[in-house]
């Protein structure tokens, strides 16, 4: 009799097993990561530093990235699990450890590509917002800065954009061109500048929400 329950008691036991591994969300390959690029342009701005923490209802202990700063553009890669209610802080600090802008977003993930979004980090106290993007793209322009002038032989300039993805490796599309003053530079869909007065201004090509730009100088 002692022998039966024993087996009966084993036999429970191993189906309790089986039932507890096979429940989803339990194992530690069901994750699923999605990797985000994190840009900012943070020229013109004392920022020194940037930081990115990430918190969800399903996230026991937020997640903090830091994203270096070269050339006054803060640029990295994120790794967090995918899924919904993902709130992404971006905050920027000084080069003394001072808080200078923040901003927030709540966003779902997904595995694989995801749109890019714009996050506008707002200054505390005296200085211009910044745009943060995130997303699946970066859109890089050159040459830049470049120098025309009017009615000399360097009137236009061809403008090249290379598109990344997540891996940083080359990917295709068709990017659209825009000038942010058509007084001082004109661009055409192929991303051909031609001068059109004297000052200075900056195009733009976008590509699935993520944006790079190239500086232009004028000259008479």
């Amino acid at each position: 009799m002692f022998s039966v329950r024993r087996s009966f008691a084993m036999a429970a036991f191993s189906s309790l097993l089986v039932l507890v591994s096979c429940s989803p969300g339990t194992a530690p390959g069901d994750r699923v990561d999605a990797k985000l690029i994190v840009t900012a342009n943070v020229s013109g701005t004392a920022v020194a530093t940037v930081v990115v923490e990430v918190t969800a209802p399903d996230l026991a202990t937020p997640m903090v990235f830091n994203i270096p700063v070269v050339a006054g553009v803060a640029s990295g890669t994120i790794t967090i699990p995918a899924g919904s209610n993902r709130t992404i802080t971006i905050r920027a600090f000084d080069t003394g450890g001072v808080l200078t802008h923040s901003g927030s977003t709540t966003l779902n993930v997904q595995a694989g590509t995801n749109p890019t979004i714009s996050l506008t980090l707002a200054p505390l106290a005296g200085d211009v917002p910044i745009l943060a993007t995130l997303g699946s793209f970066t859109v890089a322009v050159t040459p830049t800065p470049n120098s025309l002038s009017l009615g000399g032989t360097n009137q236009t300039v061809q403008l090249n954009a290379t598109l990344l993805d997540i891996h940083g490796q080359p990917t295709t599309g068709t990017v659209s061109w825009a000038t942010h003053d058509p007084g001082i530079a004109a661009v055409s869909a192929t991303g051909l500048v031609s001068a059109v007065g004297v000052g200075q201004t900056s195009i733009v090509a976008t590509f699935q929400g993520a944006v790079g730009s190239a500086a232009i100088t004028v000259g008479p």
